[in-house]
């Protein structure tokens, strides 16, 4: 094996005991009671010095940092949010858009394929690892709950687009605190509050029968004391930080989730684990949005400082605080600063910043508030439109031959026309550079603070065996336990997936004249007429046809007595 092999050989953990691993920072520690997990979504260093300067004083994050994380997933140097957030969930590198299932063949480094053994197959996350030790769980993310960060953490399908199959297994994951957006997902098509689920399935009615308070706004999930909570607070996500104040004053900032999180999960005496995503980062960098990423940077600074006030007086949990991926290629300094950056002051970088008072999606929405909505094209708004609305919200004077550009460059990104106003305006106006709408593949900084806490240059699933290792678990257990392929377990018996309603589908288990019925994405078994909730999700795989299941399920159709294996290290 050449050295090069032997730096990238990625860590990942197969079922039973095998190890497909490259065995770094494995320095033993003791377990501790909490763990917290902070994910900016998108963010690189350089959008961190921004912050700083913007803010005009350090940010909670700067006395915790203690190293960096590499990105790369299975199948490329530049990260997507699914795999990486899959990474540092199950200690696991996966491809591309894959939530916590086990990469697909075709790897980064042909020579190092993944074992046939692991392909697809559902990785147990610290998440459900942390639920098993009796501790209490918490999701909180500014995105739709079923988004790919929050995501890795609580489902596991072979494509981060499936988002009703991942709100679906939110809902039957017993997670004791759920906050974020994405009401649409837990509805069915057709509802007035235009719900997205084509299976027909009113999750919220599901939630309220599993005994959890929904609220839907800040005041409500204020008066909450106690119990398992579920959160969704916007049809979709939740607003811009920079919007939120104006125009959805009724949510909840990430910081009100955290906070909420913070009290009703530390009631268990067992302990929690808690992620938390400041999700729209990584939208502002996609559209080169400086007034959006921002704000949400610095909310989410203030989300790592409500963290570490916690873990300082609790002194028992471990903070660690990361993003999953750059995105945007952002840089403090552009074309136009050239010959001029070592003159590039304060007030050159922060001022045209300070005057930006909305985000480049509101923008938009405002200019074709002017008009209509549902019809208007990038080509039938007037330039002088453009130039009154920037000069609202962003304080720039454009010329007209500038607002006629920004519509111009808009009708270029017909899914995104926002894209236009950064694009447009930040390499003229700002000293901001950004070389791309997508992702970048540099490592990212890490932060962490508490017992045990890591320092140094980690690999991305690194951050997931870190976790693992606070909360005292073995994940290589952990998936024994969780994810058994009933096929192979069940073999004196036949096992086959029910397809005739597409969106419900069900599992029959037949052995000995005896019918076992296990609905897909939900912790149920049907057996001799009496349902059983399982410890864990079941699991149906389309690509390769396979069903998993928790290894109780298995004891329980085959009639054997329920003696599960301890999930420890």
């Amino acid at each position: 094996m050449t050295d090069l092999m032997r730096t990238v050989l990625p860590r990942c953990l197969m079922m039973g005991v095998v190890l497909w691993t490259f065995a770094a920072h494995a320095e033993d520690v003791q377990p501790v009671k909490n763990v917290i997990v902070l994910i900016a979504d998108g963010c690189g260093s350089e959008q961190y010095t921004l912050a700083r300067w913007y803010k005009g004083a350090p940010l909670a994050l700067d006395g915790i940092l203690v190293g960096g994380v590499q990105t790369y997933i299975a199948d490329s140097v530049v990260a997507d949010s699914a795999p990486t957030a899959s990474a540092y969930a199950t200690g696991c590198r996966t491809s591309d858009k894959f939530i916590s299932v086990g990469p697909k063949p075709g790897t980064l480094l042909p020579a190092l394929e993944p074992p046939a053994a692991l392909r697809y197959r559902p990785l147990a996350t610290v998440l459900e690892g942390a639920r098993l030790l009796g501790k209490a769980t918490g999701i909180v993310a500014t995105s739709r709950l079923c988004h790919a960060t929050p995501a890795a953490y609580t489902a596991h399908v072979a494509h981060r687009e499936r988002q009703e199959d991942i709100m679906e297994q939110i809902v039957y994951q017993h997670v004791d605190v759920v906050l974020g957006g994405g009401k649409d997902y837990l509805l069915p098509a057709g509802q007035a509050e235009s719900g997205r689920r084509t299976d027909a399935e009113d999750l919220i009615s599901v939630l309220t029968t599993r005994g959890y308070a929904v609220v839907e706004d800040r005041e409500a999930l204020a008066a909450v004391a106690e119990g398992r909570v579920f959160g969704v607070f916007a049809l979709g996500p939740l607003a811009a930080e920079v919007d939120r104040p104006q125009t959805r004053p009724q949510e909840p900032t990430l910081a009100d989730m955290t906070r909420k999180a913070l009290e009703l999960l530390s009631a268990d005496p067992d302990g929690f684990f808690l992620m938390v995503e400041g999700s729209q980062i990584d939208w502002a960098a996609h559209a080169n949005d400086p007034a959006h990423l921002l704000n949400d940077l610095l909310m989410f600074d203030d989300t790592v400082r409500v963290a570490l006030e916690f873990a300082e007086r609790d002194g028992h949990t471990l903070v660690l605080a990361l993003s999953d991926h750059n995105t945007g290629g952002m840089s403090i300094g552009n074309q136009s600063t050239n010959s001029s950056y070592s003159q590039t002051g304060i007030e050159k970088l922060v001022g045209p910043l300070k005057k930006m008072k909305a985000s480049a999606p509101e923008m938009w929405r405002r200019l074709c508030a002017l008009h209509d909505p549902a019809k208007v094209e990038a080509a039938e708004i007037p330039p002088q439109d453009v130039q009154a609305i920037v000069q609202e919200c962003w304080g720039v004077s454009l010329s007209l031959d500038d607002a006629q550009q920004l519509l111009r460059v808009a009708s270029q990104y017909p899914d995104s026309p926002h894209n236009a106003f950064g694009v447009t305006i930040c390499p003229k106006f700002t000293c901001l550079g950004f070389t791309s709408h997508g992702h970048t593949g540099g490592d990212v900084p890490l932060f962490a603070f508490g017992p045990g806490r890591p320092a140094g240059l980690l690999d991305g699933p690194e951050i997931g065996n870190v976790t693992a290792r606070a909360l005292g678990l073995d994940l290589d257990r952990l998936n024994t336990r969780l994810f058994v392929d009933l096929q192979e377990a069940i073999s004196d018996g036949q096992v086959s997936v029910d397809s005739d309603d597409a969106g419900n589908l069900v599992v029959n288990v037949t052995r000995a004249d005896q019918m076992a019925v296990l609905p897909v994405n939900k912790n149920l078994l049907v057996l001799a007429g009496q349902s059983i909730e399982l410890e864990g999700l079941v699991v149906y795989i389309p690509e390769t046809k396979k069903v998993y299941a928790p290894l109780q399920a298995v004891q329980l159709v085959m009639g054997q007595p329920v003696s599960l294996p301890p999930v420890t290290r």
